[in-house]
């Protein structure tokens, strides 16, 4: 089905890539010159020749089997994202590393848009992880400033009205999470220290959290360095309105969460993290409560747990063991009476 539909989109790209490249001249050729399968959808990467030059684009197409068989709403959804984003942006501000959309294909489970061409932050943290040296030449500090900086321009560019903040529900959902991480082996000593730093962190007398359009795919891997800076391109799960600082969680959680990988040390994550929240500029108050939530996001990872067939059940367990001493380290920093200091 997708290669079908894939052609049926190629032939409409034909027909309007004047329209969408006006300033590149008449045009000669379209490739696809990639393809990579994801759980859910395929994504084809296409080049499109024209006599000034060439562009590149993006078409992602949803397996109907994958998504519950709502491809078409799943497509019709992150369309209107983008659309709104793109909206917003060039309203309120500019911000690069948003990708414009090439006409809605809701219809063929599909989403089309520019290709923001970059390499992936994580791609980089390894790169970091692996080579010696190369995290002390300042280019990880420099990702983890424009990342910062990326993140709080799209939160000011799509701010909205602050929600109310009710602390005793997240330490209620925070409950809820050590309680599935214990049925997976976190220790009881873990659960309690992470309990106990939740409840001291969390401001009294708050009231409200910033709000905003929430990404809540903001994560290394799909952030992309660019020419010109960070972009983001992975629209589907993102919400008009929320916390904004799930994103800023998201994103320390997964950047924290590569220590379980023995090359990835503390310095480099740790570096990481610090850049990142100074380009953001959070308070001193709000890292608190930040930390409150980064250890959120890590238990809901590991509660999540690792997506493998049934037969590999030892991959799963060895993961839960990895996953189980990460999270009592995390715990140790983030959550323990001399982090809160």
């Amino acid at each position: 089905m997708a290669e079908t539909v894939l052609e049926q989109i190629l032939d409409d790209l034909r027909s309007q890539a004047v329209t969408h490249y006006p300033q590149r001249g008449d045009f000669k050729n379209l490739r696809v010159v990639g393809h990579t399968p994801k759980n859910d959808h395929f994504i084809y990467d296409v080049c499109i020749d024209f006599a000034a030059g060439s562009e590149r684009a993006a078409i992602k197409i949803y397996k109907p089997g994958k998504t519950g068989g709502n491809a078409k709403s799943v497509a019709r959804q992150e369309n209107a994202n983008l659309q709104y984003v793109n909206q917003t942006l060039t309203a309120k501000r500019k911000l690069d590393g948003v990708p414009r959309v090439l006409g809605d294909y809701s219809d063929l489970c599909a989403v089309v848009t520019e290709k923001v061409a970059g390499l992936p932050v994580q791609s980089i943290i390894m790169k970091a992880a692996l080579l010696p040296g190369f995290a002390d030449n300042g280019s990880i500090a420099l990702v983890a400033l424009r990342a910062g900086e990326w993140l709080r321009s799209f939160h000011k560019a799509t701010a909205d009205a602050p929600e109310p903040f009710d602390s005793a529900a997240l330490i209620a959902s925070m409950e809820k999470l050590c309680k599935s991480c214990q049925t997976e082996g976190l220790d009881g000593d873990a659960v309690e220290l992470i309990m106990n730093g939740a409840r001291s962190a969390l401001p009294r007398n708050r009231k409200s959290l910033p709000s905003s359009a929430v990404l809540c795919d903001f994560t290394p891997l799909n952030v992309v360095v660019t020419e010109k800076g960070v972009g983001f391109c992975d629209f589907a799960h993102m919400k008009r309105r929320g916390n904004s600082f799930e994103d800023l969680a998201t994103f320390l959680a997964s950047v924290e969460a590569l220590e379980k990988y023995p090359f990835c040390n503390r310095s480099i994550t740790g570096q990481i993290q610090e850049n990142f929240l100074d380009a953001y500029s959070v308070s001193q108050s709000d890292a608190a409560l930040l930390r409150v939530f980064k250890m959120k996001a890590l238990l809901g990872m590991f509660a999540q747990g690792r997506t493998v067939k049934e037969s590999a059940l030892r991959k799963k367990v060895m993961w839960a063991n990895v996953m189980k001493k990460f999270i009592n380290q995390a715990a140790q920093r983030s959550m323990s009476p001399a982090a809160a200091a």
